[in-house]
């Protein structure tokens, strides 16, 4: 038996399986209860083999990232035993329970090989490119963006053999997200975002530092992520006690829980918080996590030529996005000239986006209700 054992997402992991000719590994288990039900035993409770039973034989046999938890605890426990009940020419898994890898690889009658995501890196022309397009991105943060590059200049450098982890801190929409967007936007790839202040249910510490194979965790979110570029945004919301789970991660690029192994040195961690000074944030957070950021960068408030330019944008791109008949109620009502008397009573760009959406649905719902 060949074995492929990939880490990484899902659009990597489907380049190196065969095109629809394979055995998903959860219709393998179904079949593989079924058989089992059809057990016979004699009175004294011994197994009778049934020796009309074929070994069934699969060319291609494929786990999913998503597969392990509609396995039952029985058939992670002993996985290596239920594949080689079955004549399988090749076995593909995708980011498999640390269990199953171990043992997967201990079994001398199977070749087994590696393979991991190619994510992208920093390199000097991507900073070059970052910089080319920083501030049309992310407006009025002129100061903020030198430290964000100054900061990546390293990873270009390859002078880090860890993540480099940046905290963003100040107050709420001033371009702390948009620049981690901006970021990732820039690698072409997908930003990886955990919101963590939606994590407050009982449920945190097994997500944090994991549970039964079957629930959700930080660890296999990071496995199956598209994107070297992570945002985890409201960082200093959980409870302190929970930041020991980053410090290997800060530190070497490596994040293990119960089921889990991710490393990821190469990646660009960002995390933001809403605190106004270093003091408050080394106050919230401690010392131990507070010494593992590489960079520590304040977003100013938004001056008046920033919120100007800001509502702009998202004038022309709301407005962009009516039909015509609707961009013709906006200049019928001279919506704009309206939104932008506001100017010096905004102060960042949720409350532009949210002030221009409004009036476009309080001028639309007028005329056309």
């Amino acid at each position: 038996m060949n074995v492929k054992i990939f880490y990484g997402g899902v659009s990597g992991f489907r380049k190196i399986l065969p095109e629809d000719d394979y055995k998903p590994i959860v219709d393998l288990a179904i079949l593989d209860d079924a058989r089992h039900r059809k057990i016979k035993v004699d009175m004294e409770g011994n197994r009778i083999e049934d020796d009309e039973e074929d070994v069934l034989h699969f060319d291609n046999v494929v786990a999913f990232s998503d597969d392990y938890p509609s396995l039952s605890e029985s058939t992670i426990e002993s996985f290596t035993n239920f594949v080689l009940r079955y004549d399988i020419d090749n076995l593909y898994l995708q980011n498999p329970p640390d269990s199953v890898a171990k043992h997967i690889q201990e079994l001398s009658c199977v070749d087994c090989t590696l393979d991991s995501q190619d994510y992208k890196v920093i390199d000097m022309d991507l900073l070059r490119k970052i910089k080319a397009g920083f501030s049309k991105a992310v407006i009025g943060q002129e100061n903020a963006q030198k430290r964000i590059l100054a900061a990546l200049y390293n990873v270009a450098k390859c002078r880090y053999n860890k993540p480099c982890v940046m905290l963003f801190y100040g107050s709420t929409g001033v371009g702390k997200t948009e620049s981690a967007k901006f970021i990732a936007d820039s690698l072409n790839e997908h930003l990886f975002r955990k919101q963590f202040s939606m994590l407050h249910s009982e449920g945190f510490s097994s997500y944090i530092f994991g549970g039964k194979h079957n629930q959700n965790s930080l660890a296999k979110e990071l496995l199956e992520r598209e994107s070297n570029v992570l945002l985890f945004d409201e960082f200093d919301k959980p409870h302190p006690v929970f930041h020991s789970a980053f410090y290997q991660l800060f530190d070497e690029g490596i994040y293990v829980d119960k089921n889990f192994t991710v490393k990821m040195k190469d990646s660009v961690i960002i995390c933001t918080s809403n605190y106004m000074s270093e003091k408050e944030i080394k106050t919230a957070l401690g010392e131990p996590i507070f010494s593992r950021f590489d960079a520590i960068i304040k977003f100013d408030k938004l001056d008046a030529i920033a919120i100007q330019k800001i509502m702009e944008n998202e004038f022309k791109k709301q407005y962009s996005a009516l039909e015509k008949s609707e961009q013709k109620i906006i200049d019928q009502y001279n919506i704009k000239d309206r939104v932008f008397a506001l100017v010096t009573r905004l102060d960042n760009a949720r409350q532009i986006r949210k002030i221009i959406r409004e009036a476009f649905s309080a001028a639309l719902i007028q005329e056309l209700l």
